[in-house]
């Protein structure tokens, strides 16, 4: 069921043409994620993944904040019952199934990071395919603070990001990185004004939307295996990619269109 507009308790989900906006949904809680919200997202990005209109998925949070990370509130509740090592392991792969969710997805996904972005928040943006921040936005990867542990492949993604000494420095120290500081890093690649977040990162995702779907597939599943594979197995990895390129109507749409002088239609064929 593909349907233009839906929400369910505390994300919503929009389609804006060709892009899907995804809006996590408690402003009163900084968009804190409480334990349901891991399988609403999930549901969302299958949503998008299954309809062929969506091209490109944004990611944002309602209010003033990305997301604040998981609630602790709901934490504490969860510590005070008998928890057994089974239904907390249970837990942590919910976390780990969305990050997979993500990852697996065949269509870019950008973070809107419109203001903090602690614990599980800077986890998701940092599991995006790119990341643009608000001038008022700010990371930090807390866990040391709170004596919990990262997950959603902080461990994995954020050396690659920015190397693994600045990794070190504040996955020791949980301190605050500010927008400034994350361009920099290489964090993010765009630092933009608040009031314009939104329609920017809206204007970029409309642009990857307008490149052929097959060739924009290719790049992100090539992408995810450069740090893993040397440069003969890449070379490989390329030219399976134009093979399949060749072979579509899509590169025959991009070629019509460059002789033409006009915009290409692309279908994804």
């Amino acid at each position: 069921m593909s349907l233009n507009k839906f929400n369910m308790k505390n994300v919503l989900y929009e389609k804006k043409g060709s892009v899907a906006l995804i809006t996590f949904n408690r402003p009163d809680s900084l968009n804190a994620f409480c334990y349901s919200m891991f399988q609403e997202l999930i549901d969302f990005l299958e949503e998008a993944q299954n309809d062929p209109e969506v091209r490109v998925l944004v990611l944002t949070g309602a209010g003033k904040s990305f997301s604040a990370g998981v609630d602790l509130r709901e934490v504490d509740q969860f510590l005070a019952t008998d928890i057994s090592l089974l239904n907390s392991r249970q837990m942590l792969k919910r976390y780990s199934e969305l990050t997979r969710c993500m990852v697996k997805l065949s269509k870019p996904i950008i973070a809107a990071i419109n203001g903090v972005a602690v614990g599980v928040g800077a986890e998701i943006s940092i599991a995006s395919d790119i990341r643009i921040a608000s001038d008022q936005a700010s990371f930090a990867f807390a866990e040391v603070r709170r004596g919990l542990f990262e997950t959603n492949g902080v461990m994995h993604f954020l050396p690659r990001l920015v190397g693994r000494g600045r990794a070190a420095h504040w996955l020791y120290t949980g301190e605050k990185i500010t927008a400034d500081a994350a361009l920099g890093a290489g964090l993010v690649t765009r630092v933009v004004p608040g009031e314009s977040l939104l329609e920017t990162t809206l204007s970029l995702a409309r642009q990857i939307a307008a490149n052929a779907p097959i060739s924009v597939r290719l790049v992100k599943k090539v992408l995810q295996r450069t740090d893993d594979l040397d440069l003969e197995a890449i070379m490989l990895l390329e030219e399976d990619g134009m093979f399949e390129c060749l072979t579509s109507e899509d590169l025959q749409e991009g070629v019509h269109a460059f002789l033409e002088k006009r915009t290409p239609l692309y279908q994804g064929r």
